[in-house]
């Protein structure tokens, strides 16, 4: 069984990232928390490859052009396409399953996650044939993972209203109107505004003493600017 793994990014100086966050703590400070997120999940990445070789990395990126940039020959790289964020899911899941058994989506917003995680994860659906999806719930109502065994139409993935307290819930619904059974998994804090950052900084703290190098980076800028950072 080979899984693919999806990371969905963007490119800074190509477009806005972390804009949200950027509006508390400011665009500088952003895009630093921003590359530094997306240095610890090619860590927890290339962690989770050691330790099972049938895990295949990617990056998908949101600039028709980013991926010949150098900053992301780590891994395959692919364009999204274009569209919102539900033709972009759709895009990149069927375009995965065309070469892989399982495809796993996530995102840049959650360094404190853990190749531990995801692969428990994997081995979720490789031991459950009949389960079809799993969800990662985030805890602002959206999702940090979505995995498959089988791609999902479109028309599935562009009824949820994203970025909303109820996109996990309302995709739920929607794949379940469709047939196929969700599992949900471990839940997990997304980093979006300035709150968030501090709720990393404790998650970072807790477990300071399994963190990969690029987590121990993050938690040290997290803890010299934390008084910035208090709300």
């Amino acid at each position: 069984m080979k899984i693919a793994i999806a990371v969905f990014a963007k490119t800074i100086g190509l477009s806005p990232v972390k804009t949200r966050l950027a509006a508390d703590i400011g665009q500088e400070k952003a895009e630093t928390f921003y590359q530094m997120s997306v240095t610890c999940v090619q860590e927890i990445l290339e962690a989770a490859v050691i330790q099972n070789p049938k895990i295949f990395p990617h990056w998908v990126l949101a600039e028709e052009d980013a991926p010949t940039r150098s900053e992301w020959n780590t891994f395959p790289a692919l364009w999204t396409g274009e569209g919102g964020l539900g033709e972009r899911l759709s895009n990149v899941s069927h375009e995965l399953f065309k070469n892989y058994d399982v495809v796993i989506l996530i995102g840049t917003d959650s360094p404190q996650m853990s190749a531990k995680r995801l692969l428990q994860t994997v081995l979720t659906l490789e031991v459950n044939p009949g389960l079809i999806h799993v969800a990662g719930p985030a805890r602002d109502g959206g999702f940090w993972l979505w995995g498959s065994h089988k791609p999902m139409p479109l028309e599935v993935w562009k009824s949820v209203t994203y970025s909303a307290d109820t996109t996990l819930e309302e995709l739920v619904k929607a794949t379940n109107d469709y047939g196929h059974n969700v599992h949900i998994d471990h839940k997990m804090q997304d980093v979006d505004v300035l709150e968030n950052l501090i709720t990393l900084q404790k998650e970072l703290e807790q477990k300071s003493n399994i963190l990969l190098p690029a987590q121990i980076v993050l938690l040290k800028w997290l803890q010299a600017r934390s008084p910035t950072f208090q709300v």
